[in-house]
């Protein structure tokens, strides 16, 4: 039994690290927003892509880095959904993101 909990315990350490892997390079440029008060946030849930890596989350954190997305939660699913507060726009933006597979 001791050998399933350490192999466990070590699966789930390389999925917390998989999971905090950094892919920021996608080439799109981040929306400058001059005012964060300019726009109502709102909540929405969007769908990631099911494709590795994601398009869809590595946008999000972009986003979320510049501020331009706020409480972000990514639930554990195949494909991600995420838990966001941004402007309408945004959101709209992140459900053109072309995805592949899984729930739209």
């Amino acid at each position: 039994m001791a050998t399933f909990s350490t192999t466990s315990a070590a699966l789930a350490i390389s999925l917390v690290m998989i999971g905090c892997a950094d892919d920021t390079q996608t080439g799109a440029p981040v929306p400058v927003v001059p005012s964060q008060n300019s726009q109502a946030m709102e909540r929405a849930l969007i769908i990631g892509s099911a494709e590795f890596p994601d398009p869809v989350l590595t946008r999000v954190r972009e986003m979320e880095k510049s501020g331009v997305v706020k409480d972000v939660v990514v639930l554990e699913s195949f494909p991600v959904q995420i838990h966001l507060s941004a402007s309408r726009q945004i959101v709209d933006e992140l459900n053109k993101i072309p995805r592949v597979g899984g729930l739209r």
